[in-house]
């Protein structure tokens, strides 16, 4: 009977880190509500939890997002930052809230940004509705997250203070 309980226990640890590790792709859509300007973006994705991701993007190629541990590294169009994450509160939000919900942990993004948190199940998977309580620039004001059948993340939203809203759709490994 210990046997088993062990193979189990180990089955379980071997399952709950595949679902917290991948690769694959991503396509990334911003919209501007007040313009109605959308800019389309593409790359490659791997993701570690508790706190690794890489996003290299091949369209705009040379752009990149990395979260490692409580640093922060970005070059958007140019525009680069290396934040530690430790001394910024809002960035760290931020970037928590990114790695919460590839993980699949909605939850600690609501008691982290004070939000109310919807989860609807269906036949294809799961979808989490977020809404942060209060409203602050330079934070989210609101996420969805979609999920398959097997945990995985498929689509993530990201609403921005001032109507700029983020989509990603990830095709992972």
């Amino acid at each position: 009977m210990k046997r088993f309980l062990v193979i189990l226990l180990l089955l379980s640890t071997v399952l709950t880190l595949q679902a917290q590790t991948f690769k694959g792709t991503f396509s990334q859509v911003k919209t501007m509500k007040v313009s109605g300007l959308s800019i389309k973006s593409r790359g490659d994705i791997s993701f570690s939890a508790p706190d690794k991701l890489k996003m290299e993007y091949t369209n705009p190629e040379g752009d990149y997002f990395i979260i490692s541990g409580d640093r922060m590294f970005m070059d958007m169009r140019g525009v680069s930052l290396d934040v530690d994450t430790s001394s910024n509160q809002t960035v760290r939000c931020q970037c928590n809230a990114l790695l919460y919900g590839l993980s699949g942990q909605y939850g600690k993004i609501a008691e982290e940004m004070d939000a109310d948190c919807t989860v609807k199940e269906d036949a294809d998977g799961k979808h989490v509705t977020l809404k942060m309580r209060k409203a602050t620039p330079r934070s989210y004001t609101g996420m969805q997250l979609d999920y398959g059948k097997n945990g995985r993340i498929r689509r993530m939203v990201l609403e921005e203070f001032g109507g700029i809203s983020t989509e990603y759709l990830l095709q992972v490994k």
